[in-house]
C-alpha cells in the first residue's frame, strides 16, 4: 500500500474556503421517456445514479462508476479504462452518451480505449436496458448510458454557486482535484469546470501473471505501466429566457495511461480532445407541439498508441453527431389519448487509424435515424410503442462503400394493480449495423496483444428481446425484478483463431445466432430509523445456438449492503459475491469466484454558508485477487488489493 502525499492533509484542512462540488437535481428520469417522470414511473428497465449515491460510487472510469448497479459491469483493461457492460454487451452495442449526445471517440473500437466521459463531473448517469434504448440508435441493442452534466446551463442559478473536492486513494497512489463554478449576468449563465488527475502504477495482492513463468522474475505486489495521468476542463454559457435556452460549451481533455504489459514492449495510450456542444429547448414552438429540444455535438478526438516510447498506431475521429425531437399534443385515437414524441438523429465522422501498424482504414461514416415514441394509458395499464429506422454509410478510402438499413419496434406495457405494485412486459425487436472495424479491420493491434481480421461481408445483428418485470415500491419496502430473453440472429464477435499472426493472437470477426438470457433483482428494506438494508442479485448467460458461449461474460453476482444516516454522519458497508466463470469461450480462460467487501464513512458540516463532507472509502478490504471475466487481461492484469480513499468535498 503506498503512502499519502504530505501535502495531503494540509490540503483537507485548508478547505475552509466556499465552495461546492455538483448542483443538486431532482430524480427525474430524462432520457428514457421523452417525459420528466419519476424512475418508478417508467415502464422500463433503468438504473440512475444521482446526488449522493452517484458522488459515492463516482471513479477514475465510467465502467468501475457503475460497476454494481444491476445489470452492469466494467471491462477493464488495466486501471486506466474502464467500458460499461450491459447485459453482457459492450463495445458497439453499448451507446455512451453524453446529454444525449455520443461521446464521439473511439472508445468502442477496442477494449483499450478509454471513454472521454469524467464521472466526477456528472449530475446524473442514467443506464437504460431493452425497450428503453431505442430513442437513442439502432446499434443500442445492449442498451445506453447518458451521463448528464450542466456544461450547458438550462437554469439561471441563484447567485454564485460551485464547488471543489480532492480525493486520494492509496492502491495507485492517485490524487484528483475537480472544482466547478456557476453564475449568471442577466439572462446569460455560466458554467465552468475541471479535474486533473495523477496516478501510479496499480497495487494488486499477488503476481500480475495468473500464471507467471518465472516468480521470480514477475512483477508481484503492482502492475507495471498502469500510471495515468490526465487533465479536463469545459467553458460553457447558456442564453436562458423562462423554460426556454440556448447554450454552448467548449471542452478539452487530455488524458495519458499505461496498458498492463504482456511482454516487453510497453504501451500507453496519449489521448487529446477537442469537443464543441450546442443544445437548446423552446416550448410551445409552434400550433400542436409542446416541446422542441435540439442537441449538436462536434468532437475533434485523437490518441497515438506509444510503443517503449516510440509513436505507433494514431486513432484519429472528426465527428459530428445532432438530434432533434419534438413532444407533441396529446391526440384521441381510437378512445385513448396518446401522447409522444418524434425526432431525427444523425450523425457523420472521419475515422481512421494510421500508421505502419494501421488496422482499420480511414473511412467516412454517416447515419440518419427517424423514430417516434407514443404512449397512452387505460384504466390500470399504461401502453407504450416506438419505432425507428436507420441507415448507415461506410465509405473508405480504398474499396466499395458499404450501407446497411436498421428497422427498430418496441412495445411495453405496464399493469398498475395496486396503489404500490405493477408488473411490466416489453417486447423489443431491433438491428445494429455492423461498425467500421468489424467490417474492414485487417492487422495488427499490438495495444490487445491481437491481429485482428474484418469481414466486409457481415450483415445487421438482428436482436428480439423480450422483457419481464415486477415492481413493488412501498415506504417500507421496495422490490424489483427483471427477467429478459434476448436472442440476437447473425450476432458479430471476434473469435479466437487459435494461432499465432506476426507474434500476435489472430482474432477474426464472424457471426452465429446467440441467446442472452438472465435476470436482476433488489430489495430495498429501511428499518430501525436509521439503517437501510439492500440484497441484490444479476445473472446473465450468452450462449452461441448451435453450441459454445460467447467470450467475456459477467458470471452471477449476488450482494449486499447495509446503510448507516444520522444527522452529520452517513456510512455503508457492501458485499459482493462473484462466482466462477466457468463458460469462458472457445479457447478462453476460465475466471475464479471472488468475494468483495467495501465500505465507506462520511461526515458533513456546515460553515459560513458552505457545506463540507470528509470522506473516507476502503475498497476490496479482504485484499482479494479478483480477475475480471470480462476484461481482456485477466490472466496478467487483475484488479486492485485493499485500497483507502479519503477526500474532502464542499457545497455552497
Amino acid at each position: 500500500m503506498k503512502y499519502f502525499p504530505k501535502h495531503y492533509l494540509a490540503v483537507v484542512l485548508a478547505a475552509a474556503c466556499p465552495a461546492v462540488f455538483a448542483d443538486d437535481v431532482e430524480e427525474v428520469v430524462v432520457t428514457a421517456s421523452p417525459f420528466a417522470k419519476s424512475i418508478e414511473a417508467v415502464n422500463k428497465p433503468v438504473n440512475l445514479l444521482s446526488g449522493d449515491a452517484l458522488q459515492n460510487a463516482s471513479a477514475a472510469t465510467l465502467g468501475e462508476t457503475l460497476n454494481g448497479q444491476l445489470g452492469v459491469s466494467s471491462a477493464s483493461f488495466g486501471p486506466g479504462v474502464g467500458l460499461p457492460i450491459i447485459r453482457g454487451q459492450s463495445d458497439n452495442r453499448v451507446k455512451v452518451m453524453q446529454d444525449s449526445v455520443g461521446s464521439m471517440d473511439a472508445s468502442a473500437a477496442s477494449p483499450d480505449h478509454a471513454v472521454t466521459m469524467e464521472p466526477l463531473l456528472a449530475n446524473k448517469i442514467e443506464v437504460l436496458r431493452g425497450p428503453a434504448a431505442l430513442r437513442y440508435g439502432s446499434g443500442a441493442i445492449g442498451g445506453v448510458v447518458n451521463v448528464l452534466d450542466n456544461r450547458i446551463p438550462s437554469e439561471l442559478p441563484q447567485g454564485i454557486t460551485g464547488g471543489a473536492e480532492l480525493r486520494n486513494a492509496s492502491a495507485n497512489n492517485e490524487t484528483v482535484g475537480v472544482a466547478n463554478l456557476n453564475a449568471a449576468a442577466g439572462d446569460v449563465a455560466f458554467h465552468i469546470d475541471g479535474v486533473k488527475r495523477n496516478s501510479d502504477d496499480m497495487d494488486i495482492p499477488g503476481f500480475a501473471f495468473k500464471h507467471p513463468e518465472d516468480p521470480t522474475t514477475s512483477a508481484k505486489g503492482h502492475i507495471p505501466n498502469t500510471d495515468a495521468e490526465s487533465t479536463s476542463g469545459t467553458l460553457g454559457a447558456s442564453y436562458i429566457s423562462g423554460e426556454d435556452f440556448l447554450g454552448i460549451s467548449v471542452s478539452k481533455l487530455d488524458n495519458n495511461y499505461g496498458v498492463p504489459p504482456d511482454g516487453d514492449e510497453l504501451v500507453r495510450i496519449d489521448m487529446h480532445q477537442t469537443r464543441y456542444d450546442l443544445k437548446g429547448e423552446l416550448n410551445n414552438p409552434f400550433d400542436g407541439f409542446q416541446k422542441i429540444s435540439a442537441r449538436f455535438g462536434h468532437n475533434d478526438y485523437r490518441h497515438t498508441e506509444m510503443e517503449n516510447g516510440t509513436p505507433g498506431t494514431k486513432f484519429t475521429n472528426d465527428a459530428y453527431e445532432g438530434r432533434v425531437e419534438l413532444i407533441h399534443n396529446p391526440f384521441d385515437l381510437f378512445d385513448l389519448n396518446w401522447s409522444g414524441a418524434i425526432g431525427v438523429q444523425t450523425a457523420k465522422s472521419t475515422f481512421a487509424a494510421v500508421g505502419e501498424e494501421a488496422f482499420i482504414p480511414k473511412s467516412d461514416i454517416s447515419s440518419l435515424g427517424i423514430f417516434i415514441v407514443e404512449e397512452t394509458k387505460h384504466n390500470n395499464f399504461t401502453y407504450e410503442l416506438g419505432a425507428r429506422t436507420d441507415s448507415q454509410k461506410i465509405a473508405p478510402d480504398e474499396g466499395k462503400s458499404i450501407s446497411h438499413d436498421s428497422i427498430n419496434l418496441s412495445a411495453t406495457t405496464t399493469w398498475h394493480f395496486t396503489q404500490d405494485q405493477q408488473f411490466s412486459l416489453g417486447i423489443t425487436q431491433s438491428q445494429r449495423a455492423p461498425s467500421v472495424e468489424e467490417l474492414l479491420a485487417n492487422g495488427p493491434h499490438p495495444a490487445t496483444g491481437s491481429y485482428l481480421i474484418g469481414d466486409d461481408s457481415l450483415n445487421e445483428e438482428t436482436s428480439t428481446n423480450v422483457e419481464l418485470g415486477y415492481h413493488w415500491h412501498h415506504d417500507n419496502f421496495q422490490f424489483s425484478t427483471n427477467l429478459f430473453y434476448n436472442h440476437v440472429k447473425d450476432f458479430i464477435y471476434a473469435r479466437n483463431l487459435d494461432k499465432i499472426i506476426d507474434d500476435l493472437n489472430g482474432y477474426q470477426y464472424t457471426q452465429a445466432d446467440t441467446t442472452f438470457k438472465g435476470f436482476e433483482t433488489e430489495i430495498k428494506i429501511p428499518f430501525a430509523q436509521y439503517w437501510n438494508l439492500r440484497l441484490f442479485s444479476d445473472s446473465v448467460r450468452a450462449t452461441l445456438d448451435k453450441g459454445g458461449d460467447l467470450p467475456r461474460i459477467t458470471p452471477l453476482r449476488i450482494g449486499s449492503s447495509l446503510d448507516f444516516n444520522f444527522n452529520q454522519w452517513s456510512a455503508n458497508i457492501s458485499a459482493t459475491h462473484a462466482a466462477k466463470q466457468d463458460h469462458p469461450g472457445f479457447n478462453e480462460s476460465e475466471t475464479d469466484s471472488y468475494n468483495r467487501i467495501d465500505a465507506r464513512v462520511d461526515y458533513t458540516f456546515s460553515n459560513a454558508g458552505t457545506d463540507y463532507t470528509l470522506f473516507a472509502k476502503a475498497t476490496n478490504l479482504s485484499n482479494a485477487e479478483i480477475r475480471n471475466a470480462s476484461s481482456y487481461l485477466r490472466d496478467i492484469a487483475p484488479e486492485a488489493g485493499r485500497s483507502l480513499q479519503v477526500g474532502v468535498r464542499a457545497k455552497f
